[in-house]
């Protein structure tokens, strides 16, 4: 595992750890009381220890989440977690439970979120005004995304060498599933129009390097405010994208500029789409696909919408305003 998905992992299991905990309380205090009405059929205890978990404690963690009405993506999260951690003791007793019938929930695929190219135009314009080093690091972490479609991290933790503007490349030194099934590759950039945003921004990371008295800087997108050496966290990159939103108008996460290139790029054009997927490093042409149709569910909303525009639309006689004491907003 990459660092990142490391600390995610023992996150969500030190959050399991905490319910499972909460559960245990509840269940011993239920049991003692049963056993107090001299009820002798009380179940076994209710344990955490991963090696004896079993349906009991399933069933008990379900129910919480259930409850607490969880998003059915979080509760699949959740129990793949435990499913994973579990069998590092030899305990299979999830899927167990499935092949006996057991229904666990399912996750709905969600529709993948590109924006339109006017909030595209918006938000580098708003961008554009940011001051400071943070104004900076915004236009200079929004024009490579869009020129490249690389993930978050992947571009968060870039070195400065990894990016070459003559051969219009940005190598990838972390990718997703590095140390498993990928390794370092370069990417193109493919939006020429990207490219003097990139080099505006990489003439105010050398001037700001300077005023911060550092002789150089190891990242792309150093966290000068700690160090010359320091790389932006997940959480600081996401406050820059804040201060962009609040700025523009727009609403949008970093990896909707990945959705958004594919989109902006394919669409009038269906030849591209494999060349597209080449650049978005898709283990193959199905996957680019998938991707593709969700993330055209995701704008069919708006499309259509706005394709009520220029067809015909109802209209009543009667007039919204019925009479002369309406408020007429």
């Amino acid at each position: 595992m990459g660092d990142s998905t490391m600390k995610e992992e023992l996150k969500t299991l030190r959050r399991l750890n905490k319910v499972f905990e909460q559960l245990k309380e509840e269940a011993d205090a239920k049991d003692a009381k049963e056993r107090a009405r001299g009820r002798v059929d009380t179940p076994r205890p209710f344990t955490v220890d991963p090696r004896s978990i079993g349906r009991r404690e399933i069933q008990a963690f379900m129910a919480y989440m259930r409850n607490r009405r969880l998003d059915p993506v979080t509760q699949v999260k959740y129990l793949k977690h435990l499913k994973n951690f579990l069998r590092v003791f030899k305990n299979h007793i999830i899927e167990d439970m499935a092949a006996d019938g057991v229904r666990f929930p399912k996750a709905p695929k969600k529709p993948i979120h590109a924006l339109a190219l006017e909030d595209m135009q918006t938000i580098f314009n708003a961008a554009d005004t940011l001051p400071k080093w943070h104004g900076s690091v915004a236009r200079g972490m929004l024009a490579i995304y869009f020129a490249t479609g690389v993930r978050p991290s992947e571009l968060r933790l870039a070195r400065f060498k990894d990016l070459d503007m003559k051969e219009h490349t940005l190598n990838v030194e972390h990718p997703k599933g590095e140390g498993s099934w990928a390794s370092s590759a370069p990417v193109d950039l493919i939006r020429p129009d990207m490219e003097p945003i990139i080099e505006r921004y990489l003439r105010e990371r050398e001037e700001h390097i300077k005023e911060a008295e550092y002789k150089d800087a190891l990242a792309l997108f150093p966290n000068l405010y700690v160090g010359q050496d320091a790389f932006y966290s997940a959480t600081a990159f996401k406050d820059i994208k804040k201060e962009v939103e609040v700025a523009s108008g727009v609403r949008f996460k970093i990896k909707d500029l990945r959705p958004t290139l594919t989109s902006i790029t394919v669409n009038g054009d269906m030849s591209l789409l494999p060349a597209m997927s080449a650049q978005l490093r898709h283990s193959n042409l199905a996957t680019t696909q998938r991707s593709y149709y969700a993330m055209q569910q995701g704008v069919a909303g708006k499309k259509l919408r706005e394709s009520y525009r220029t067809s015909g639309l109802i209209t009543t006689q009667q007039g919204v305003i019925e009479n002369e004491s309406d408020v007429s907003g």
